[in-house]
């Protein structure tokens, strides 16, 4: 086995191998190892070439000393309830998990990864089996312990059950299962109090937002080819019980967090600044906010209020509660403290007017972030489920991601590519620094483009992963994709910053960047990536396809008009 071809597992089965760890937390490639990896608390290996002899030991040594963690007993008790068919549960819960994972008709074409049955598996088996035995009320004891260990106050204490899912393995066929359980439940036993009557889907921005339109039940295609819901284009619903789903968009929300910010009220009585915004794009806060019973109407006024709802969260490593008493120097880790806050205190407020059943989180990586007062990357007490990046790559479900470790300048060692904004980060711009100058000759008013201002390491890496992306562009990795009989489509090279001012300096030193000189003339500065320049060489004329495309975080959050641009990145194989 190498990485050009790094699968051990079946996809759509519990793993049985795993490579072996050295002692840097990089996998060999030439030592597999029998079982599942089992899970630890130490972050998880990002995957290497190897290179030379080094100290390598098995992951799963002292195996005994994590069996006791939460993630680990779900595992083996939701396995054993699995090998017993599901004991314990309603009529409708036992023939929705046989139609998912037993059915060999439905699998002949529509098989749910192991990655998306064991996460519904363990929300389920918590929520109707695990009080039915010792060791489910022991799991269900560290749950809540997990829970309240966030605050004091008993308000803050939300019921949240975390599911860890890498990237690409289907977190939102899982909600749309869990959305299935419930949702059929509640109709068929109306007074069980496990089941919820309304359902909450919070996602951290716009486009993701839209993304998860497909929970909606699609009831404009007549034609059976043209519907786009997932229930039904994966297939999850028996044909017997697709009549019920009827009436779920009335019980269905799909929003952004950005609803919980209580919005200006347009009363007689205004403020003169009621709708400015100040020097740096925020709107001024003249006092005259909704209140949070405003809020939740606006946002949830279908539902009902005190009936039981279940809340969802897409990509919840956003929600937090911060620690009070952190502060920070850092504006971008100060704005996710904000934008965690107010995701965390929507949640909370809901719960004092519903009957909050559970918050299932999804999210690749539910971990504290740096600035939030808790030890950075520590990962949510409150995960259950862990199916993460390596065993999403033994599995085939993600590809091998890998540095590049080639360096001609000897400054860029792995531990320094691995990490290396906190190498760079006292040399980015701020967020809301200028990257232009006043024009004097216009009077003040007009503003020229500087030469972008990167720190060498920065361009240093860009350099690097710049030139692994030549080589597949000559050729390079098709022919070795061809030859190991792999196939897929171009990468997308992508760059994610800080912060704002940081993307812009990057896009500039990409694509390229045009100012005003002396003369009033505009000037073209091409991009130092020829394959990603915006420009024409020849003509120093804007390309009529750029290749690289700048997406603005502010933009995505605050819902600007940016689709065309995701399409062009998706559907016309562009790079970034």
């Amino acid at each position: 086995m190498s990485t050009d071809n790094p699968i051990l597992n079946s996809p759509y089965h519990e793993p049985l191998l795993h490579y072996n760890t050295n002692s840097e937390g990089a996998l060999d490639y030439k030592d597999i190892r029998n079982g599942r990896r089992i899970f630890k608390t130490e972050l998880a290996v990002l995957p290497t070439r190897q290179s030379g002899q080094k100290e390598i030991f098995e992951w799963n040594d002292n195996a005994e000393d994590y069996t006791s963690h939460i993630i680990n007993l779900c595992r083996k008790e939701v396995e054993l309830w699995r090998k017993e068919n599901y004991v314990n549960t309603t009529r409708i819960t036992k023939e929705l998990l046989n139609f998912w994972f037993t059915n060999p008709e439905r699998h002949a074409v529509k098989k749910l990864f192991f990655a998306q049955q064991e996460a519904v598996e363990t929300a389920i088996w918590l929520n109707e089996v695990a009080e039915k035995s010792n060791v489910g009320n022991h799991i269900l004891g560290l749950l809540r312990d997990a829970q309240i260990s966030v605050s004091a106050d008993a308000a803050d204490q939300l019921p949240r059950i975390a599911f860890k899912m890498a990237t690409g393995s289907g977190k939102t066929v899982v909600m749309a299962c869990l959305i299935c359980y419930h949702y059929f439940n509640r109709q068929e036993y109306r007074n069980d109090t496990r089941f919820a009557d309304y359902f909450l889907i919070v996602a951290p921005g716009v486009t993701i937002k839209s993304r998860l339109g497909v929970l909606f039940v699609d009831t404009k295609n007549k034609n059976p080819n043209d519907i786009e819901d997932y229930y039904r284009v994966r297939g999850l619903i028996p044909a017997h019980m697709e009549h019920r789903l009827q009436n779920l968009n009335a019980r269905l929300v799909i929003t952004n967090y950005h609803t919980f910010e209580p919005k200006t009220l347009q009363g007689n009585k205004k403020s003169p600044f009621d709708g400015k915004v100040d020097l740096y794009g925020k709107e001024i806060d003249t006092g005259n906010k909704e209140d949070f019973a405003q809020v939740i109407k606006r946002t949830l006024g279908k539902f009902k209020t005190g009936s039981r709802i279940l809340i969802l969260n897409d990509e919840a490593h956003h929600c937090y509660l911060p620690k009070s008493k952190t502060k920070t120097t850092d504006n971008e880790e100060a704005d996710e403290n904000a934008r965690a806050a107010v995701w965390f205190t929507g949640l909370k407020e809901i719960a004092k007017k519903f009957k909050l059943q559970a918050v299932y989180d999804l999210s690749a990586t539910p971990y504290y972030l740096t600035g939030s007062g808790y030890t950075p990357y520590s990962l949510f007490p409150w995960v259950v489920s862990d199916f993460g990046l390596i065993e999403a790559i033994e599995s085939g479900l993600v590809k091998i991601p890998f540095l590049p470790e080639s360096d001609n300048t000897q400054e860029l060692t792995m531990p320094v590519l691995r990490n290396l904004y906190e190498h760079v980060k006292e040399e980015l711009p701020k967020k809301g620094q200028r990257t232009q100058k006043k024009d004097a000759a216009s009077e003040g008013t007009k503003f020229v483009e500087l030469p972008p201002k990167l720190p060498s390491l920065v361009k240093g890496a860009l350099d690097q992963f710049y030139n692994h992306y030549v080589e597949y562009f000559n050729g390079i990795r098709k022919m070795k994709e061809e030859r190991a009989n792999i196939f897929s489509a171009p990468p997308v090279f992508i760059v994610v910053c800080n912060n704002t001012g940081v993307s812009k300096e990057v896009y500039k030193y990409i694509a390229g960047y045009e100012y005003v000189d002396g003369d009033g003339a505009i000037q073209v500065v091409q991009g130092a990536k020829d394959l990603f320049s915006n420009y024409d060489p020849a003509t120093n004329k804007p390309l009529k396809r750029p290749p690289t495309l700048l997406i603005d975080s502010d933009a995505l959050e605050n819902g600007e008009q940016i689709n065309d641009d995701f399409k062009n990145i998706f559907f016309r194989n562009r790079r970034i």
